[in-house]
């Protein structure tokens, strides 16, 4: 099957089966309709897929790109539902930020998949007759403690350069004194 996207970039063109990928600058779809007014929610918010029909014949020109969600990409990152919901935060100079999808985008795509580390940590946890703790170098929005804490182990600390993923660390765990 021959599908023909139409997004006015010059890589677009045409493409044969499959789906293509994401480029640097976002460019392609995720997901497209070609129903006119139709943007891939439904009336309660709910996402939906293409239906039978819409596979079988070529998706041309009218096709609307619905991006994932923050919380469709925390769930395929295997994070918790809305792990960078935060809302507003305060970075480490003290300057107040709003609530934004942006920083949370950003934070996940340079996370890590979470299934595939907790499995490795299992195993590791394992190997101990004691009690496991670690110190995770540029955590991200604390994926590392969270898949190690699930595992019975202790995070004892963690470093990030990305604001917004040391205040969703911080977040989740908060520094405790003793």
């Amino acid at each position: 099957m021959e599908l023909v996207m139409e997004s006015g970039q010059a890589n677009a063109g045409i493409m044969l089966g499959g789906c293509p990928t994401l480029n640097a600058s976002h460019e392609q779809p995720i997901m497209m309709s070609d129903r006119k007014g139709h943007n891939g929610i439904t009336d309660n918010g709910t996402a939906t897929t293409l239906t039978a029909q819409e596979k079988e014949r070529p998706i041309v020109g009218t096709s609307i790109v619905r991006r994932l969600t923050p919380l469709e990409c925390e769930r395929l990152q295997g994070f918790p539902d809305r792990w960078t919901d935060i809302g507003e935060w305060v970075d480490s100079k003290g300057k107040k930020h709003k609530e934004a999808d942006s920083p949370r985008y950003k934070a996940l795509g340079n996370s890590i998949a979470l299934p595939f580390w907790q499995f490795l940590a299992r195993r590791i946890c394992a190997q101990y007759e004691r009690p496991v703790t670690m110190g995770s170098l540029f955590d991200g929005i604390g994926g590392f403690p969270l898949v190690f804490e699930r595992c019975g182990a202790k995070a004892v600390w963690a470093s990030e350069i990305e604001e917004f993923c040391i205040a969703v660390t911080k977040y989740h765990f908060p520094e405790k004194e003793d």
